[in-house]
């Protein structure tokens, strides 16, 4: 969301070129910083309610990123070259960071229920059994699928019963696999509401935090 507000900040700047020409270069500056400290109570507002906090946290960070193409262009106000090389150092910044986040993507995709029992371990048909029959159990579970493809099951418990999980985005940090879900409420009638992931590699760690701030652990050894 950095990048993105990076960007953001950039075209806003560009924009008050096509609504006049004639503004002096601090104003410009100073209606984007306006917008972007807009956003930034808006996003603080957002993040105050528990339910919708992952949404603040992200547009805050998206907010930082519109101030700092503020103060950059601030600092470098009278000097048209590095003015310049902000705008070159930004764009060549967020092509970089591009990259490097899509080098970290991990291939992903979730097993369909219907589908557990084709090309999966029936080591993962007992465990959604033994969810089902323990309620209480919470967090995640690693399992071989297939070729060195893994799958990992995530169960809610049955304080979050009725409710329903949605994969946002999975990438790489080093040797940590980090998986981003989002839960929603939607009368489920599981007893205890589960996702199975499937994932071309899993580092060493992993990590899955979901939109609330919740971040969950692997899940404990039950019998």
């Amino acid at each position: 969301m950095f990048l993105i507000g990076l960007v953001v900040g950039l075209g806003l700047y560009l924009l008050t070129y096509v609504f006049t020409k004639e503004i002096e270069n601090r104003r410009r500056i100073l209606t984007v910083a306006t917008i972007g400290f807009l956003s930034l109570l808006g996003s603080i507002a957002v993040a105050y309610q528990v339910e919708t906090l992952g949404y603040g946290i992200a547009f805050l960070i998206l907010s930082l990123g519109i101030l700092v193409v503020c103060f950059l262009l601030t600092l470098f106000e009278k000097s048209i070259v590095w003015k310049k090389s902000v705008f070159t150092f930004v764009i060549l910044f967020v092509i970089a960071s591009s990259f490097r986040m899509d080098m970290n993507q991990v291939d992903y995709w979730v097993i369909k229920e219907n589908r557990l029992a084709i090309g999966t371990s029936d080591e993962i048909g007992s465990y959604l059994s033994l969810l089902q029959q323990n309620p209480t159990i919470q967090g995640y579970k690693t399992f071989t699928i297939s070729e060195g493809a893994k799958a990992v099951v995530l169960s809610l418990g049955e304080e979050m019963s009725g409710d329903n999980i949605e994969v946002l985005d999975v990438e790489e940090n080093g040797n940590t696999t980090v998986i981003k879900v989002r839960t929603f409420y939607n009368r489920s009638d599981e007893k205890n509401p589960f996702i199975a992931i499937g994932l071309d590699r899993v580092q060493s760690d992993v990590v899955i935090e979901d939109t609330n701030g919740t971040v969950f652990k692997e899940a404990p050894d039950v019998e």
